[in-house]
């Protein structure tokens, strides 16, 4: 048997070092453990909805993702997933649309724990590719013949990180649920002096039937516009927020490094321009030496020319 450790020096190595390394390893037995029993949660999920087929699918190419480390297996199960949420039994569904589908979707006990499961497994899936595959890129962008990629050490891996993980997924899947009420409790009305107003659920499906009245929206479109709103606002709010508690906790190294890359940046073009300039005027002191010295060697010769048929 090959050590776990072995791995970290093997440029490519073998399923058995794999193996050895998500089995044998106590810390990273624990992310393959994890993983494992995220698929089997997504899997009774999927499989108390009715798709048993899709929760099979995922359970084969997620194992198969982890064991042979095919790193584009969970962007793909992520599309089987989604699909088999809207088509459960795979076939789609002909039949009439149901206009409290998605406004009473909201913590429902089966949603939370798929979405919890989903996001446990995208972490520790990709944790554990970090840790038999490559945790960062190369640092040319093709790979050179003989180069190791760097992997994440076992020995770094904390004894609170599978807590961590699995905390901060839920914390993600509370926020979710209760961004996904507010969004499917208000409605945009941008005629009216505020533009938001609580949804009033019991015209719900007089609004699909009738022509909307001007100024007022769907409730697919109401959902649109309160979530692009939403990102927009949410993420300068969070990009002021974090950028004065980052600037607030810099020490005086930092700042003095980002100021530095500021003006680098700033200044690029004129940079590039004096250095161009510099460049030319090398290149022109260097002919101009060049044309000296033939000039030089061309007067020499005729001096020599002259004193020899001055002896003549």
């Amino acid at each position: 048997m090959s050590h776990p450790t072995e791995i970290q020096q093997t440029a490519e190595p073998t399923q058995r070092q794999v193996i050895d390394v998500l089995f044998r390893d106590r810390a990273v037995r624990a992310y393959t453990f994890t993983t494992l029993g995220a698929l089997a949660m997504i899997f009774m999920v999927m499989f108390m909805n009715g798709s048993d087929l899709g929760g099979v699918l995922v359970v084969v190419f997620g194992a198969a993702a982890l064991v042979l480390r095919w790193t584009a297996t969970p962007p793909f199960l992520l599309l089987i997933i989604a699909y088999f949420l809207v088509f459960p039994f795979g076939i789609p569904d002909l039949g009439s649309e149901n206009p409290y589908e998605i406004r009473e979707t909201h913590f429902r006990v089966a949603d939370v724990v798929l979405v919890m499961a989903i996001l446990v497994y995208l972490r520790a899936q990709y944790r554990v590719f970090g840790f038999v595959h490559q945790i960062v890129p190369f640092e040319n962008v093709v790979r050179r013949k003989g180069d190791v990629p760097t992997r994440r050490p076992p020995g770094h891996i904390r004894s609170d990180e599978i807590a961590w993980l699995i905390g901060i997924a839920g914390a993600i899947v509370i926020v979710g649920q209760i961004v996904w009420w507010l969004v499917n409790s208000l409605d945009f009305v941008p005629m009216e002096d505020f533009p938001f107003r609580w949804t009033d659920k019991s015209s719900l499906v007089s609004a699909y039937r009738r022509a909307p009245v001007p100024g007022e929206f769907r409730p697919g479109q109401n959902r649109f516009f309160l979530i692009i709103g939403g990102m927009f606002f949410g993420t300068l709010l969070l990009r002021l927020a974090f950028g004065y508690w980052q600037l607030r906790t810099m020490n005086a190294a930092e700042g003095a490094m980002i100021l530095t890359d500021t003006s680098w940046a700033e200044s690029h073009r004129e940079r590039v321009r004096v250095e161009k300039w510099r460049i030319w005027g090398r290149q022109r002191a260097e002919e101009e030496a060049k044309r000296a010295e033939v000039r030089a060697k061309r007067e020499e010769r005729e001096r020599e020319a002259r004193r020899t048929k001055r002896r003549n």
